[in-house]
C-alpha cells in the first residue's frame, strides 16, 4: 500500500511515495510547524478519497480548520461527505463529549479514552474508503506530563509508531525537546522518521531520517510556507500548552 503527492515539495522528497501501512511520525523541537506537516499529509490523503480523523490539542478545531484553508483544503466539504472527524483532547473531562456531528471532545491522556474516541470517531466516517482513514495527531508529549497516564500512553505510542494498529493509518508529531528519552526511543521504533526545523530567518525546514521501503531525498528542505501562517499556530500551539500541561499533570 503505497500513496503518491501531489504537492511539488512532497513529490521531491518523497518520490517514491509512502508505503503507509507503517505510521509517519514527525519529530522536532517546539516551534517547528509539526502540526502543519502532518496536515499536507491529511491534504493529500483526503484528495485521494480517504477519510481523516484529526486528534487536536494544543489547538482548536477551528484554528486547526483555518490552518487547513491557508493549505488550501476546504475541509467543510469533506464534512458534508463524512470523510473528517475532529477528536479535541479535553483533560478536564472523564471520558467523551460529543460536541457535534462530526466532533467530540475527549481525555485522550487515558490509554482506554484514546480508544474509545478513536473508535466513535471511525464509526462516524464513511465507509469503503479505497485508503482508509488516517489519524494525524499532534503534541503527544503532551500526554507525558499525566503522572498517572503518562508512561502508559508512551507504551501505547511505542506500539502505535511500529504499525502494530490495523485499523487505522497514522501521521504522528512529537516534540523532541520534552521527556527526551521517550522522544528518542519512539524515533528509534519508527519506521518512518521526518525531523522538522525552524531556520533564523523563520523558514520551516523538513529533513527525511528513514522511509520504509522506498528511496527518499535525504537533503533538507524549506517548506512553501509564509511567516504569517507559521507565527499565527506556533502562537496558538503555545497558548493552549499552557493551558493543557497543568490539567493534565494533575490526571
Amino acid at each position: 500500500m503505497r500513496i503518491y503527492f501531489e504537492r511539488d515539495w512532497m513529490k521531491e522528497l518523497l518520490f517514491e511515495g509512502w508505503v503507509y501501512e507503517k505510521p509517519l511520525l514527525v519529530s522536532g523541537p517546539g516551534g517547528s510547524g509539526k502540526p502543519l506537516i502532518g496536515n499536507f499529509f491529511a491534504d493529500e490523503w483526503l484528495k485521494k478519497g480517504g477519510n481523516v480523523i484529526f486528534m487536536t490539542a494544543s489547538t482548536s478545531i477551528e484554528t486547526h480548520k483555518r490552518m487547513m484553508k491557508h493549505l488550501g483544503c476546504e475541509l467543510e466539504k469533506y464534512e458534508e461527505e463524512e470523510r473528517v472527524f475532529y477528536i479535541e483532547l479535553a483533560p478536564q473531562i472523564e471520558d467523551i463529549e460529543e460536541v457535534s456531528e462530526n466532533s467530540i471532545r475527549a481525555n485522550y491522556v487515558k490509554p482506554e479514552v484514546w480508544d474509545k474516541a478513536l473508535d466513535f470517531a471511525g464509526d462516524k466516517v464513511k465507509k469503503g474508503s479505497d485508503l482508509g482513514t488516517l489519524v494525524t495527531s499532534a503534541s503527544l508529549n503532551l500526554l507525558f506530563f499525566s503522572k498517572t497516564y503518562g508512561e502508559k500512553m508512551y507504551e501505547k505510542l511505542k506500539f502505535l509508531v511500529k504499525g502494530e494498529d490495523k485499523n487505522y493509518f497514522y501521521v504522528l508529531t512529537l516534540n523532541s525537546d520534552a521527556y527526551k528519552d521517550w522522544a528518542k526511543a519512539l524515533e528509534d521504533s519508527s519506521y518512518n522518521l521526518m525531523v522538522s526545523g525552524m531556520s533564523e530567518n523563520m523558514k520551516l525546514t523538513l529533513k527525511v531520517i528513514k522511509m520504509h521501503e522506498v528511496k527518499y531525498k535525504d537533503e533538507e528542505i524549506i517548506l512553501p510556507l509564509t511567516q504569517d501562517i507559521i507565527m499565527e499556530i506556533k502562537k496558538e500551539a503555545e497558548g493552549g500548552r499552557t493551558n493543557l500541561i497543568p490539567a493534565i499533570r494533575k490526571l
